[in-house]
């Protein structure tokens, strides 16, 4: 498949998750071919990750392998697809101004799509922090025929990174599940500030719940949903809720950092904390108290439980007792780790 057949597939949302897959698995190789880097699933015990202030910053071969998750790839390529059709209207004279920070040796979300648009419709900065990942979609650009459309290329940390002018979009997918890891409320904290007055930020929003599952029993629902082709389950009415621990949006970002506070008890500089109370259940023994991430890409196009590797559950493995009416402190903790914290709270 060439880039325009692959860009196709990815926007036709006919198309089955099969032809997804595919799509997305030649685009995966024609870049690999052309540059060199193989996707690497085991991130290699962090072998060339850049390790910041706000987070890890994960290799460029690991950053390839995301490209393979194949539902988040195309939700988040056809949901920056629907925002630059929508900026174009808001902004019909202008050249749009777009930042994707982050964009790894493939940039994925946005280079299988660019040929669609006009050369000079966008002017498009591609930053990353690896010079390995920078070299890789220069070359990819001069292969794919697209010097003619207006790009730059940054070596920066999204997390301090000043454009020094007005963004219309801002396309930041720097994440694990649960917000874990990865620098994406660093990186949302100081880009979204930087977009001009009704410029678009992707992800819209990322929401962290607290529920207590019997994860088990739910991968098998899920596993055998896909078997069948059939819709994702609503595990919901399976679940017992128990708290939303964190909400991020480019709106609320930066006043959230900005009223985080020192923890005296671990040494960590976290937003504010909130208390949750273990609900009643029944058959705690099989529960597993997790936290489940849903993400709005943009408007209509948004991930949820189990659909890709980074809205997979989370363990909470710091929850001693599952019992009726237990109190813990959870809090997001920021730093070089990002990742949230559970404590103990006496009756």
């Amino acid at each position: 498949m060439n880039i325009s057949s692959i860009s196709n597939v990815i926007l036709d949302k006919t198309s089955s998750p099969v032809a997804l897959q595919e799509a997305l698995s030649s685009f995966v190789e024609l870049c690999s071919e052309i540059t060199g880097i193989l996707p690497d699933p085991s991130f290699d015990a962090w072998a060339g990750d850049t390790l910041l202030g706000n987070g890890v910053a994960i290799n460029s071969s690991a950053a390839a392998h995301c490209a393979i998750d194949y539902q988040r790839s195309a939700t988040f390529i056809r949901g920056t697809y629907a925002a630059i059709e929508t900026l174009k209207l808001r902004f019909p004279k202008a050249p749009l101004e777009v930042l994707y920070a982050g964009c790894g040796p493939f940039a994925t979300l946005l280079l299988p799509i660019l040929g669609k648009f006009s050369a000079g419709e966008l002017r498009l900065n591609l930053l990353d922090i690896h010079q390995r990942s920078i070299d890789s979609v220069e070359l990819l650009l001069t292969h794919f025929g697209l010097e003619s459309h207006v790009v730059r290329t940054i070596r920066e940390d999204a997390c301090h990174y000043n454009h020094g002018q007005q963004l219309h979009l801002v396309v930041a997918e720097t994440m694990q599940k649960s917000l874990e890891q990865e620098p994406q409320f660093a990186v949302t904290a100081n880009l979204a500030p930087q977009l001009c007055p009704g410029g678009i930020f992707i992800p819209q929003r990322i929401d962290v719940a607290m529920c207590l599952a019997d994860l088990n029993y739910e991968r098998e629902l899920f596993k055998q949903s896909t078997r069948l082709d059939q819709s994702v389950p609503d595990f919901d009415s399976l679940r017992h809720s128990i708290a939303t621990v964190c909400t991020l949006t480019p709106e609320n970002a930066a006043s959230q950092i900005d009223t985080a506070r020192h923890c005296a008890d671990t040494g960590a500089i976290e937003l504010r904390p909130i208390t949750v109370t273990m609900p009643p259940a029944a058959n705690t023994d099989r529960l597993d108290a997790a936290l489940f991430t849903r993400i709005i890409v943009f408007e209509g196009y948004r991930l949820v439980d189990y659909e890709s590797e980074i809205t997979l559950p989370l363990k909470c493995h710091g929850l001693a007792t599952l019992t009726e009416g237990t109190r813990y402190r959870v809090s997001y903790q920021l730093g070089s780790y990002p990742r949230f914290n559970f404590e103990y709270l006496d009756m």
